[in-house]
């Protein structure tokens, strides 16, 4: 009878241990999960002011979560000021000087005129002495030191649909066309916390052609096809025209939006 009874008891024992063995009330929640792997990156270098975050569909497949615990982790980053979300652009590493603002000079969409995301790099970067006509589009001497940075944008990170071209007065930007430089999605950002060059304006001029057999072979698409042309003059407080900028992107997958006076 003893032998019986001792039984069930040793197994309760076991159970109870077993249950007390996977109870831990300081396990990491899944959004904290998030939110170190988000803020590793950050800390290592991986992600830096200006880039572009993972889309959530992109985290929940990487961390094996929800999308709605890969939103609550964005959620609580975006109080702790570490990232900026822009709808229909996409999320950003921030700092407190990071806002709305840095989106007013960048408008691209898809061809039906939506916000996307884009993914950039720069294959291109070094100093070079300006030509006549940079020198006439910048206002500075002919030969004076220019950064030249060649960029391209990416949906899919397969084919670019975009390529920009910038001109920066070397004295507001330079060490820019060091490879040791990290240049992130959101050129503006790096300009303005490193370099001390803020944008606060730009003038731009959209026109429309056909793709050169260079053009077309960088876009993937057919020579004589039809690109849109997006030319740009940016200037910095303080500092006046400091950039000249010639965007070109695929006329079946770009496009530009711009706001004239206040919706109602």
């Amino acid at each position: 009878m003893l032998m019986w009874m001792s039984r069930p008891l040793y197994l309760n024992v076991l159970s109870f241990n077993q249950n007390r063995h996977t109870y831990n009330p300081m396990k990491k929640k899944l959004y904290e999960t998030v939110i170190d792997h988000i803020k590793d990156r950050i800390a290592s270098g991986e992600l830096m002011v200006g880039d572009l975050v993972p889309s959530e569909s992109q985290l929940s497949q990487l961390l094996n979560v929800s999308v709605g615990t890969v939103r609550k982790a964005i959620d609580i980053l975006e109080g702790e000021k570490l990232i900026y979300r822009h709808h229909g652009k996409g999320t950003y590493v921030s700092d407190y000087g990071f806002d709305n603002s840095m989106f007013n000079f960048f408008s691209y969409g898809s061809s039906s005129g939506s916000s996307i995301r884009i993914y950039k790099t720069t294959p291109v970067r070094k100093k070079i002495s300006a030509t006549a006509e940079i020198s006439h589009q910048l206002e500075i001497e002919h030969g004076a030191d220019v950064i030249y940075l060649e960029r391209m944008g990416y949906i899919d990170k397969k084919h670019p649909i975009i390529v920009e071209k910038s001109w920066w007065i070397a004295e507001a930007v330079e060490g820019l066309q060091k490879s040791s430089i990290h240049i992130p999605d959101l050129l503006y950002a790096l300009v303005s916390k490193q370099f001390d060059t803020h944008i606060t304006s730009s003038k731009e001029i959209l026109t429309a052609n056909i793709a050169d057999k260079h053009t077309a072979e960088i876009l993937d698409i057919k020579e004589g096809d039809p690109v849109v042309i997006l030319n740009r003059h940016s200037y910095a407080k303080d500092k006046g025209l400091v950039e000249y900028r010639i965007t070109t992107g695929r006329a079946d997958m770009f496009s530009y939006t711009t706001t004239i006076g206040t919706p109602e």
